[in-house]
C-alpha cells in the first residue's frame, strides 16, 4: 500500500502565521488609506465652508450704504456699526424669492458668532432684515452660515489715517433736524441777498468734505474678515477683504451747478461769495463802475 503524505503541524502553524500578518497587513493599510480620505474630505469641507461664508460676507458688505433720505414720520434709518467681532450695516443686495413681497432691494445685514443648540458649538450667524425702520437691531431672520468658527474678526481701513481700525459706527437718523439747519440757513441767506431763490440755492450748498472718518458719515475704504474654524488638527485661519463702493452717503439733492446759481438769482451768477468787497451784487466788474476798454484797445 502507498503512503498518504500530508501536512506536518509545524507547516500549518507557519502557514497560518503568515495568512495572519499579511491579513494585518491589509487591514492596517486600508485603514490608513481610509482614514487619510476621511481628513481630506474634512479639510475640504472646511475650506468650502470657509470660502462661502467669507465670499458672501465679501459680496453683502461691499453693497452696504448710506442714505440721507426719509420720510415725514422719519421712520427709516439706514446704519454702519462695525465692530472688531461683528457688524452690522445696510445693504441693496437683498434678493427677493417671492412674487409680490414686501420687500424691496435693501435690507439689513447682520454678522456675528452664536452659540448654536444643534451642534453644541460656536456658530457663524447672519441675521438679515429686509424691512429698513429704525430698529435695525431687531427682528429679520437668524441663518446659520458655518459651524466651529472659533474666532471673527473685522477692520476698517481709515484713509485718513492710512491704517486699519477696530471700530466704524455710522448713524443716519437725524435728517429732520439737518432739514431744519437747511431752512435756518436759507432764511439767513434770503436775509443777506434779498432773493430768496438764491438763499435755497446757498442753503444747498455743501462744504467741501475733506475728512472720510465715520463722523463725516462716510463708509470705510475697505474691510478686512478674519475667521478662524476649531478643526481637530487646531485652528485654521481664514482671511479676505472687500471694498465697499458707495462710501458717501446718497443724497438725491446733489450739489449746485453754476447754471442753477445763475436761474436762482437772476444775476448772471454773481453771489455774496463771487462779489469783490465793495461792489454791488450783479454790478460791474471794474472799480467804480468805470466802463469797459474797448475791444482790441490802443496803446
Amino acid at each position: 500500500m502507498m503512503r498518504q503524505r500530508g501536512f506536518t503541524l509545524v507547516e500549518v502553524i507557519v502557514a497560518v502565521s503568515l495568512l495572519a500578518m499579511l491579513g494585518i497587513i491589509i487591514a492596517t493599510s486600508t485603514a490608513s488609506i481610509l482614514g487619510a480620505i476621511q481628513d481630506t474630505r474634512s479639510m475640504q469641507d472646511y475650506y468650502h465652508t470657509a470660502r462661502v461664508a467669507l465670499g458672501r460676507m465679501e459680496r453683502e458688505v461691499s453693497m452696504a450704504y448710506l442714505s440721507k433720505h426719509q420720510g415725514e414720520m422719519r421712520t427709516t434709518k439706514t446704519v454702519f456699526i462695525g465692530k472688531s467681532t461683528s457688524i452690522l450695516f445696510s445693504y441693496i443686495g437683498h434678493r427677493r424669492m417671492m412674487r409680490d413681497a414686501a420687500e424691496s432691494d435693501e435690507g439689513f445685514v447682520e454678522y456675528k458668532i452664536e452659540r448654536d443648540p444643534k451642534c453644541g458649538c460656536e456658530a457663524l450667524v447672519r441675521r438679515e432684515k429686509v424691512i429698513i425702520d429704525e430698529t435695525p437691531q431687531k427682528g429679520g431672520q437668524r441663518q446659520v452660515l458655518a459651524e466651529g468658527v472659533k474666532k471673527l474678526t473685522f477692520q476698517y481701513w481709515d484713509m485718513d489715517k492710512e491704517a486699519w481700525t477696530s471700530d466704524w459706527r455710522v448713524e443716519i437718523d437725524n435728517v429732520q433736524a439737518e432739514l431744519l439747519a437747511k431752512a435756518q440757513k436759507a432764511a439767513v441767506g434770503t436775509a443777506m441777498t434779498g432773493n430768496a431763490n438764491l438763499g435755497n440755492v446757498l442753503a444747498a450748498q455743501k462744504p467741501v468734505v475733506v475728512t472720510h472718518t465715520a463722523d463725516d458719515l462716510w463708509l470705510p475704504a475697505r474691510v478686512r474678515i478674519s475667521i478662524v474654524l476649531d478643526t481637530q488638527d487646531g485652528d485654521l485661519p481664514f482671511e479676505t477683504q472687500t471694498r465697499i463702493r458707495l462710501q458717501e452717503p446718497l443724497d438725491f439733492n446733489g450739489p449746485i451747478s453754476n447754471k442753477a446759481l445763475e436761474n436762482a438769482s437772476g444775476m448772471n451768477g454773481a453771489f455774496p461769495a463771487m462779489t469783490p468787497p465793495g461792489m454791488p451784487l450783479g454790478g460791474s466788474a471794474n472799480p467804480m463802475g468805470a466802463a469797459p476798454p474797448p475791444m482790441g484797445g490802443g496803446r
